[in-house]
């Protein structure tokens, strides 16, 4: 037998075994076990509110948290337990930009690199993680063109009280949870109450059964949180005139537009969706 031809014969076989390790990884889950000592493998301990959003089972999710008290680090840590935990899981991320969106892909994989083992399938893309075991995550832009049709176990979206056209955005996902018993998930800084995630904080007439959290600077303060408590008091007596930006920011209430010098939502209609907007993550 030729060299070429046996080189041939191992390739076939190599990826006839890589092919069967794949349809085996299909059918079992990479992790078992509770999501808060999983969070422990990756390097930290949640703090209580971060504990009551992990352990949260609720079909639809809603969470106004006030600024750096932790959102990226639990979904990032919520969307990877799922994933290894159910094979076969889809899980799309969205946010107002792309590059928002490639954040919390970006926090998922600082979380694979410190798991041991081979989980990926491939390499890890800045806009989508394929694991072995089937679950997909990927990022998508803020259109509903790009996710309508789409079959999801879970859906997440970041700051989606700035997301324009939330309605349309809305339609377009939340019906792909409806062959799966899927998940919805939004968090937010609170913004305008001419939006749908301000109607999910408060209305129980129009969203039923959304389960709701509410994290107050004062809630993630040390040694509950990771806030320092003498830099914010500075932060809070600079925007004394202006005490609405410290409310929405800080304390995570939706503040009148008489407050400010423009309405949110007018400042809103104002952002042209065909640009890419940089946010202070993209600045760090």
């Amino acid at each position: 037998m030729s060299g070429s031809v046996r080189w041939k014969i191992d390739r076939y076989y190599e990826e006839l075994l890589r092919t069967r390790e794949l349809e085996k990884a299909k059918k079992r889950p990479f992790l078992a076990g509770d999501v808060v000592e999983f969070c422990e493998k990756l390097g930290f301990k949640p703090t209580t509110y971060q504990e009551k959003l992990l352990r949260d089972t609720s079909r639809f999710v809603v969470a106004r948290w006030s600024r750096q008290s932790g959102k990226s680090t639990s979904i990032g840590a919520l969307i990877l337990h799922q994933a290894l935990t159910r094979p076969g899981s889809r899980i799309l991320v969205l946010a107002p930009s792309l590059r928002q969106s490639r954040w919390i892909i970006g926090k998922v994989s600082s979380f694979l690199a410190r798991l041991p083992g081979r989980l990926v399938a491939g390499r890890v893309l800045k806009t989508r993680i394929e694991l072995l075991n089937g679950s997909i995550i990927e990022a998508f832009p803020n259109s509903p063109e790009t996710v309508r049709g789409e079959t999801a176990h879970m859906v997440f979206i970041d700051e989606w009280g700035y997301v324009p056209n939330d309605d349309e955005l809305y339609d377009a996902i939340v019906y792909s949870l409806s062959t799966t018993n899927g998940r919805f998930l939004a968090t937010s800084t609170p913004g305008s109450r001419d939006t749908l995630f301000y109607a999910m904080c408060t209305d129980d007439t129009k969203f039923p059964g959304v389960s709701r959290h509410h994290v107050t600077y004062r809630d993630a303060l040390e040694p509950n949180g990771p806030l320092k408590g003498e830099i914010l008091e500075q932060i809070r007596q600079q925007m004394g005139s202006q005490p609405w930006r410290w409310r929405r920011e800080m304390e995570a209430e939706f503040t009148d537009d008489e407050d400010a010098w423009f309405p949110i939502d007018l400042i809103m209609k104002c952002v042209d969706e065909n640009y890419e907007y940089f946010t202070d993550q993209d600045l760090v």
